[in-house]
């Protein structure tokens, strides 16, 4: 597995950290009603893209890293959208919240979703991923 390096910081105030926002973040969802098990999964999930990719602020997320961890992923493609659709999840609550100024993974990860299902006469998973 290959693990991606990331950016150094000395004196990082306004940065709020990858973990204190999942925090905020599942709270909200457990509020709100989500089921525990969705947040779990949630939750093992992005530490895992976390752990691949060394993140530590929110800001160092980009979409290179999204494509670093489906890449270095040992799974089935139908496992990979799955990932991918609960880190996008992850990613709607930090916009919400103004953690993130943009959808960087919308246009992007489309690219590489058309590429897994090349060949594919079915296109419904494209869109569900969407």
């Amino acid at each position: 597995m290959v693990v991606l390096p990331t950016k150094q910081y000395e004196d990082v105030r306004d940065a709020i950290t990858v973990a204190a926002a999942l925090e905020t973040v599942f709270k909200q969802m457990q509020i709100v009603g989500h089921r525990q098990r969705t947040i779990e999964s949630y939750e093992y999930i992005f530490n895992q893209f976390m752990t691949v990719n060394r993140l530590q602020y929110v800001e160092d997320i980009s979409v290179e890293s999204i494509y670093h961890y489906l890449d270095v992923l040992e799974v089935s493609p139908r496992t990979k959208l799955i990932r991918l659709k609960s880190i996008k999840a992850v990613l709607s609550k930090f916009y919400n919240n103004s953690w993130i100024k943009d959808h960087i993974w919308r246009l992007s990860i489309l690219k590489w979703i058309k590429r897994l299902k090349k060949g594919r006469k079915n296109r419904t998973l494209i869109s569900y991923c969407i």
